[in-house]
Order: structure tokens, then C-alpha cells, then sequence
């Protein structure tokens, strides 16, 4: 209002300095069942847009006032909103302060509001932090009505659908989002747990190798997994002979890789073939350093793992206080049957370092040596 009538303000000054400087001389006669008015027609002009202006001022006015005896829509609505407004700020705020249940109390009360869709998009995570999955879906379906915030709202339904175990449902969703979103991290890291949940291990590999800059230290953590996801898929369909066929045809580089033959040996073990683990084993160890090596040794369960126990003789002799060396022979030891050595190994990892897992192995030495009464005191030494 007050920037209308400056407006007017400025035109009539206009006007008023034109009609002076050009001088055009001219006169309005309006003739009124007899009475006569005469004016310039300068002043004709003004009178008009004064007249004009007063009238619809005079409407301005009696339309609040009817508005505020009446209970005008758009006086609530501007009066709601100021509320929405308040309610939508401090349910942030409380969840800030994580108190989640009265954020959620107050982000209800914005879903009339225009707020882009992000009311919509904390609501339906409050609630799916309460447990309320239907509820959060249903917000985020109408969070897809707004243009932002569609794409956000899409992921947020494939995490759901992710935790129901619809793995097709959740690939379905992300095949829907579009725009810069695409190419975060967040968006990758949702579609590679997808794609783990549907055991697509080529599109998992395909996808992290793509993303690896931007996935950073997480890319480790999904080479892993999809090395182990790979392995894993033929050691169960084709056995260990299909297995180490593969492990063959691998680049040299990837044979190399410590990950993928802690994996590959790991998988041995689990199939039967600790045998053919000792001999990768021995070999790998033997050229490079890795404590993941060490923890294969003492899972090798199969009769006269001599290769093996002559590499750990043969590092003990080069580290002879390494407290983990006596251990691991004492495991090859005990897994083989040879008590004695077992225990001879393990005491002297106890007297270097005595940690729980040799003091239990001690005792299983000891209870299968028929030496009960040693074995229960060191198990009661465990329990303190």
C-alpha cells in the first residue's frame, strides 16, 4: 500500500512539472443537471486519480474490516503460518537437543506449510526413527510433490525399502532419481547396499571402482566385500576346485593384493582344503609381512602341517620374544594333536605376553591331557 501510493505520489509530480514546463493551455467543463464545473485539465487528471484512489483505498479498508469480524481465511492463514513457521524451527531445534519426540509433535504441525518439502522429509525421518515405517513412507510420498525435494524423498524410500529387505523395490527407487544428487556420496552408498542386498557383485566392483575417489576410505570396505561376495558366490555353487581355478585366472596383480588372498585362503579353510591353504600360505607369508597371515596358520586343521610349522620355527628363530609367533604354533600344534608341543609353545607365549585367548588354550591343553584339575584353575583365572 504505502509503495502504491508513493508511486502515485511520483506520477503526479511528474505530471504536474510536464504540464508546467510544456505550458498547454485547455480546460474540462462537466455539466451536472445544471450545475457547471470547470477545470484544467490538469486538474481534471489528478481529480480523477484522487477520486480512483480513495475508492479503492475505501475498499482496501471495508475488506479488512469485514475480514476481521468475520474470521477472514486469509488473516488465519497468514496468523497459521507465523505458526508454522515457529513450530518448524523448533522441532530442528529439539532434534538437536535429541529430543525426537517433541520434534516430531512439532513438525506435524507443518504439513499444511509451504516449506519446500523439508518438513515433510523430517518428518518422515523422525518417524522412521520412531519405528512409524508407514507413517515415513506416506510423508515422503508427499514430499515427492515438491520439486526439491523429490530426489531426496526417493532415497529415503529405498533406505525403507532396504530395511524391509525389498532389495528390487530400493533399485527401482534410486533408477528414479535425478539430478546433482546422483553423484554423492551418500547416493553411491545407498546403491552399493542395495546392489550388496541383490548380491550383484560385478555392479557392486563396477560401480566402487567408478566411485572410488569420492568414496574414499569406504572403498577398501567394498573391495572386500565384493572380493569376499565373488569368492564366496563360487566356493558354494562350484565348490573349492572351481575356486582355485578362478583364483588362477586373476591378473597377477590382483593374486598379489593381501585382501583378496586372505579372502581366497580364508575360503579354503571353510571348504575342506586346509591342505592347499598351507602350501598358499607358506607362500604368500614368505614374501610379505601381514598379522591376517597369522590368523590363517591357526586355523589349519589338517595332519602334518609341516610347511607351515617350519615357516612359524623359522620365524621364531629371526623374533624370538614375539609372544604371537609361540602362539600360533602352539594353535598348529594343538589342532593337530601334538599336546606337548602345544603346551611348550603356548607357556612361553603366556610368559612373553599372557593374553586370554593363549591363557584358554592353555586349558584346553590341559583338559585334553586329562590334567582337570590345572585346566579348571586356569578356566576360574579366566572368569576374574
Amino acid at each position: 500500500m504505502i509503495r502504491f501510493i508513493v508511486c502515485i505520489a511520483i506520477f503526479l509530480g511528474l505530471l504536474f512539472l510536464g504540464y508546467t514546463l510544456t505550458a498547454i493551455e485547455g480546460r474540462i467543463i462537466i455539466d451536472f443537471a445544471g450545475t457547471i464545473i470547470q477545470a484544467s485539465l490538469l486538474g481534471g487528471f489528478i481529480a480523477v486519480v484522487l477520486l480512483v484512489l480513495t475508492l479503492w483505498l475505501s475498499l482496501w479498508v471495508i475488506k479488512k474490516f469485514v475480514g476481521l469480524a468475520t474470521g477472514s481465511r486469509t488473516w488465519i492463514g497468514r496468523l497459521s503460518k507465523r505458526q508454522q513457521n515457529q513450530a518448524f524451527y523448533q522441532s530442528i531445534n529439539a532434534m538437536l537437543m535429541n529430543e525426537q519426540q517433541a520434534a516430531l509433535n512439532l513438525i506435524r504441525k507443518t504439513k499444511k506449510g509451504n516449506f519446500e518439502g523439508s518438513n515433510y522429509l523430517i518428518a518422515a525421518e523422525l518417524e522412521r526413527q520412531a519405528g512409524n515405517l508407514q507413517q515415513a513412507q506416506a510423508d515422503l510420498i508427499s514430499a515427492m510433490d515438491f520439486h526439491k525435494a523429490e530426489p531426496l524423498a526417493l532415497m529415503k524410500q529405498a533406505e525403507i525399502c532396504l530395511l524391509n529387505n525389498k532389495s528390487e523395490e530400493a533399485m527401482n527407487l534410486l533408477s528414479s532419481v535425478t539430478g546433482k544428487i546422483r553423484n554423492t556420496k551418500s547416493f553411491i552408498s545407498l546403491k552399493l547396499q542395495v546392489l550388496k542386498g541383490l548380491s550383484d557383485w560385478p555392479q557392486i566392483q563396477a560401480l566402487a571402482k567408478q566411485n572410488k575417489r569420492l568414496l574414499g576410505d569406504d572403498y577398501f570396505t567394498w573391495a572386500t566385500q565384493w572380493t569376499t561376495g565373488e569368492f564366496a558366490a563360487i566356493a558354494s555353487k562350484h565348490g573349492a576346485n572351481a575356486l582355485t581355478a578362478h583364483w588362477q585366472q586373476l591378473s597377477r596383480s590382483e593374486r598379489k593384493d593381501q585382501a583378496n588372498q586372505l579372502i581366497y585362503l580364508q575360503l579354503l579353510i571353510d571348504q575342506g582344503q586346509s591342505a592347499e591353504a598351507e602350501k598358499e600360505l607358506v607362500a604368500v607369508a614368505s614374501k610379505q609381512q601381514h598379522k591376517g597371515y597369522f590368523k590363517l596358520f591357526k586355523q589349519l586343521n589338517h595332519p602334518n602341517p609341516t610347511l607351515a610349522i617350519t615357516f612359524i620355527e623359522q620365524e621364531i628363530k629371526k623374533s624370538p620374544d614375539e609372544a604371537g609367533l609361540y602362539s600360533v604354533l602352539a594353535n598348529l600344534a594343538y589342532n593337530t594333536g601334538d599336546y606337548a608341543l602345544a603346551k611348550k609353545a603356548v607357556s612361553k607365549a603366556l610368559d612373553l605376553d599372557g593374553s586370554a585367548s593363549d591363557k584358554a588354550l592353555l586349558a584346553c591343553i590341559l583338559e585334553k591331557s586329562n590334567n582337570f584339575e590345572q585346566a579348571n584353575i586356569v578356566y576360574k583365572g579366566l572368569l576374574q
